[in-house]
């Protein structure tokens, strides 16, 4: 049990270290290039992430889902896009209604009218490749100070809860150990004792009770 559990605490602590360490880093890379750089959705090897904040895309995508996007060199008619809007300083994410030599002509599933301007290419952060409901708001939690915090203090607990275990396993595992040592220094007690009991009553035989002192 003992060499069980240390497999499954070394497991659990470089799960913990690897999903922290790149949380982390990616919230120090994505600050970065937000506020240092004035990038509002950093890519790592074309993949981007953001949390929809307006139901215009509904029912395909609500506002608080979070979405990865991926950057490509095209795109389609039927594409779901994210795109910065440089006329109210926001991305917006909608489907691909036309495609042109200027860009792209986009509409919200859930709009009335499609939008009154052409999308870009330059403009594009890429294609809308997944969507997770509802843990828009959990994950951008992670993303702001406090959130990295709780990260850390979480991962501290889990370091903490798994040294604990491996103490309580090692401090049962000795005291099996000891007990049964002292059954066993027990048992030869008791096996030396006999041999003596055994063997004292010839020894301490009285003469007369030998058949020597009969005869005389």
């Amino acid at each position: 049990m003992k060499k069980a559990f240390r497999i499954i605490k070394i497991t659990v602590r470089t799960l913990v270290l690897v999903l922290v360490a790149l949380l982390l880093a990616y919230n120090i890379y994505t600050l970065v290039m937000r506020y240092a750089c004035g990038v509002g959705i950093p890519t790592v090897f074309g993949y981007g992430c953001a949390v929809v904040e307006t139901g215009s895309m509904e029912p395909a995508i609500g506002a608080g889902d979070f979405i990865i996007v991926h950057a490509e060199e095209e795109y389609a008619v039927g594409d779901v896009i994210t795109f910065y809007d440089s006329a109210r300083g926001e991305y917006v994410t909608h489907r691909i209604l036309l495609v042109t030599e200027s860009g792209y002509t986009t509409k919200g599933d859930a709009n009335n009218v499609q939008d009154n301007f052409t999308v870009p290419q330059s403009a594009v952060v890429g294609r809308v490749v997944a969507v997770m409901n509802g843990l828009g708001s959990f994950i951008a939690f992670f993303q702001t100070p406090a959130g990295m915090f709780v990260l850390i203090a979480a991962a501290a607990a889990v370091w903490g809860a798994t040294a604990l275990g491996s103490y309580l396993i090692g401090r049962r595992a000795a005291k099996k150990g000891t007990a049964a040592e002292h059954a066993s220094g027990a048992e030869v007690a008791d096996g030396a004792g006999a041999e003596t009991e055994n063997g004292a009553p010839e020894e301490a035989r009285p003469a007369d009770e030998t058949g020597e002192t009969d005869k005389e």
